[in-house]
């Protein structure tokens, strides 16, 4: 049988225990906006024609974010 140590014990209570962090301040925060502030640049620098070029950027900017998103909920979650 695995008995944690008191140190580890310790550092998980310290985690239950902490308040949680604001999510604006995470990383993850700052990179989303940036490329979400991509994906609006492109959509207002377009005419009213259809853009296959800037779709596909803006498709590709966005699942970047939703990537970074996803990675950061699966870090949560093995917190």
């Amino acid at each position: 049988m695995n008995v944690p140590n008191p140190a580890e014990l310790a550092a998980q209570n310290a985690r239950r225990s902490a308040e949680p962090g604001d999510p604006a301040d995470h990383p993850v925060t700052a990179t989303v906006h940036a490329l979400l502030e991509e994906v609006t640049a492109i959509g207002d620098v377009g005419d009213d024609e259809f853009d296959l070029g800037a779709v596909s950027r803006q498709t590709e900017l966005l699942t970047r974010a939703h990537d970074a998103l996803a990675e950061a909920l699966e870090d949560v979650g093995r917190g």
